[in-house]
């Protein structure tokens, strides 16, 4: 059995050949080897192919590890990672020895092969070839088919994890940007996130460089940290929301608003948020948000809704801490109606924002062409009415016929959302609730959110709520029954939901004393 060759010789093709010709005697009197012929034998068939025609470069970096791989087949102890390390090495010798297809070939297949031959020279290439291949690479990483940009994610990966000193700088600032376009392309972007234990480490030191590496990392990170807690936990633990807030302090427009983006994903997990208030995260959101573009603006955002959507300690006083910091003043889009929604549950700032007429701006949000801005005004119209003792009742009047009307709403999402503010609004105004009983859309509406059928996703609790406030008008509880009140509360009862029995006591009483004709 001949040895493996010596780690410092330079084997050529010619002793890769002859240790292929080696191996059948060896499997052969080794049992252990034998064990795993069958799973070997196509991939050294496929070697000897490729290694033998006359497209094979003679010097390719691969004759090296394919000769040290090819050498420990040779001993007694065959495991499963050599062998998986052999079928790597194949298909990188069948990338080499594959020619380019004829002008006259389909666009599909040029596009493959053009692919496979930029990957292999990412493997196996030299430095000024890698960089080469990058280079190409970047501007095709969004138009590559899924099975040749789960490669190139790999190679990319790999390239980064396995280079060390030997990658030049511009060469590593450009793999970070081909990463960064695979995250922008949807079909690319799983395999992206199939690595990102490799990738996310490298996009840290990236992020940390700053400059257009940064700006680059970024984007990779954004839909990384969004898909993997894990991810998000390795982005915090390296120092990662420091070098983010620096690009949102320091960074182009578009590095602004990615790193706004990452950071609004990272807060998302209660565990990371003692990162922020370390790094004293919050001034420099509200500084994003006032300065910022609108997009980078909304993410910054989106980050402080975040960040104040814990009930806990910690989550009380980020609430505090913003409004402090003067988060009352933010822009009326979406998220930043979650961010007041997110306060007003502390009551002292619901007291302080209804005071100050925010109420009134809330309601007017309900008007918004856009179901998640009326849906976000809604819930945090609730939290305004439920927390300031009744202090809101005058800017909110108004509100009433724009929740009777979200009520109808296709989305799910903003008839809940109509049906808290609503519960709110009747508990805390006696003018609310007279509005509610003039419009004669109101208690149909909120019967029908009682119908398990029809309105799933809604928490039954708070249209209960609104036809209880209502429930003392004889008129309304004849609406009720018409509606179909009775027969959907036998269910909520059954599921004992909070005031079912109630509401079902009250319509009952009606009946008993003659307010609707018997049958």
């Amino acid at each position: 059995m001949p040895p493996p060759p010596p780690e410092s010789a330079d084997p050529g093709l010619e002793e890769c050949l002859r240790l292929l010709e080696a191996v059948p005697a060896a499997a052969a009197s080794s049992p252990a080897f034998r064990r795993h012929w069958p799973s070997i034998s196509a991939s050294l068939a496929a070697l000897s192919a490729a290694l033998a025609s006359p497209a094979f470069p003679p010097s390719a970096p691969l004759l090296a590890p394919l000769a040290a791989a090819l050498g420990a087949l040779m001993s007694a102890a065959t495991d499963a990672p050599r062998l998986g390390h052999l079928h790597t090495l194949a298909a990188d010798a069948r990338l080499l020895a594959t020619p380019a297809p004829p002008p006259s070939a389909g666009a599909a297949a040029g596009a493959d092969s053009g692919a496979d031959a930029l990957i292999s020279r990412l493997r196996l290439g030299s430095a000024a070839s890698r960089a080469t291949a990058l280079e190409e690479l970047a501007g095709t990483a969004a138009a590559l088919p899924a099975p040749s940009a789960a490669a190139a994610v790999s190679a990319v990966a790999a390239l980064l994890d396995s280079a060390g000193g030997d990658l030049l700088p511009s060469s590593r600032e450009r793999a970070v940007s081909v990463l960064a376009a695979f995250a922008s392309s949807e079909s690319a972007c799983r395999f992206l996130a199939q690595e990102s234990g490799a990738v996310v480490p490298h996009l840290c030191r990236a992020l940390e460089s700053g400059g257009a590496g940064a700006e680059h990392a970024c984007a990779a990170l954004l839909p990384l940290t969004a898909a993997s807690r894990d991810a998000s936990a390795a982005v915090a633990a390296r120092g990662g929301v420091a070098a983010l807030l620096a690009a949102c302090a320091g960074g182009t427009p578009a590095a602004q608003a990615a790193a706004a983006g990452v950071l609004r994903n990272l807060a998302a997990f209660p565990d990371l948020l003692p990162w922020f208030r370390d790094e004293g995260a919050l001034p420099l959101l509200l500084q994003l948000v006032s300065l910022g573009t609108p997009r980078a603006q909304e993410l910054a955002l989106g980050c402080l809704q975040n960040l104040t959507a814990g009930d806990g300690d910690e989550g009380q006083r980020l609430k505090v801490e913003a409004f402090q910091e003067g988060a009352l003043a933010c822009p009326g889009l979406a998220p930043a109606l979650g961010l007041l929604r997110n306060m007003a549950s502390f009551r002292y700032i619901a007291e302080i924002a209804v005071s100050a007429q925010f109420a009134a701006h809330v309601a007017a949000a309900l008007g918004s062409d856009r179901s998640p801005t009326r849906t976000e005004a809604a819930l945090a119209l609730a939290e305004l009415c439920g927390n300031s003792a009744g202090k809101s009742r005058h800017e909110v009047e108004d509100a009433v016929p724009r929740l009777v009307w979200m009520l109808e709403a296709k989305a799910v999402s903003e008839r809940d959302a109509a049906a808290r503010a609503l519960a709110a609004l009747l508990a805390a105004s006696g003018a609310c609730r007279k509005l509610f009983r003039k419009d004669e859309r109101g208690i149909a509406n909120a019967v029908q959110l009682l119908d398990p059928a029809g309105a799933r996703g809604v928490d039954r609790r708070y249209p209960v709520t609104v036809l209880l406030a209502v429930a003392q008008s004889r008129r309304c509880r004849k609406q009720m029954v018409a509606a179909g009140a009775c027969g959907f509360l036998q269910g909520l009862m059954t599921a004992e939901v909070d005031g079912a029995k109630k509401l079902a006591e009250c319509l009952g009483k009606g009946k008993m004393l003659g307010v609707f004709p018997r049958t």
